[in-house]
């Protein structure tokens, strides 16, 4: 049997138009899925990079009910870009959050997590309103059944 191994992954989320980094508020423990929530805008592009360290290899992510292609952005792999669309996904009612189910697979095994967020109108200036999220950083530990699990998360 493999031993178990950790690396750690970095996850950025950019508006694919402007090239902006999304925003977070902080929630203390108003909810109980986690302590930040991301802003998100409905019916926008988002540009998703993804680094591991060490190189990891990873070759499909799903993300809130959709299937992105990764793109390989290093011939050593251990970096992928995608662009997901959130056409289709309503704005989120006042006061609730929405739990994005996130997962990412590779020949290694597989992470599942989930992103707290809320979804604005695009037109809306709350979804600007907050701390730039420039990478959300998750340490994660494989173990030999190939289940990734996250043992710490650093926001930046």
């Amino acid at each position: 049997m493999a031993t178990d191994s950790s690396f750690e992954l970095h996850l950025s989320i950019r508006n694919a138009e402007n090239g902006e980094p999304i925003v977070f508020k902080s929630d203390g423990s108003r909810f109980e899925t986690s302590t930040r929530t991301l802003k998100l805008c409905s019916n926008a592009r988002y540009k998703l990079s993804l680094i591991c360290k060490p190189n990891t290899e990873f070759n499909s992510l799903h993300i809130a009910g959709s299937d992105l292609a990764l793109h390989r952005t290093s011939p050593n792999g251990g970096e992928y870009t995608a662009e997901w669309n959130t056409t289709g996904i309503d704005p989120t009612r006042q006061a609730t959050r929405q739990q994005l189910p996130i997962t990412l697979q590779g020949p290694g095994g597989i992470l599942k997590s989930v992103l707290q967020s809320k979804f604005y109108h695009r037109t809306e200036s709350h979804a600007e309103w907050g701390q730039k999220l420039e990478t959300l950083i998750w340490k994660c530990n494989v173990d030999n059944m190939g289940n990734i699990t996250i043992v710490d998360e650093i926001i930046r």
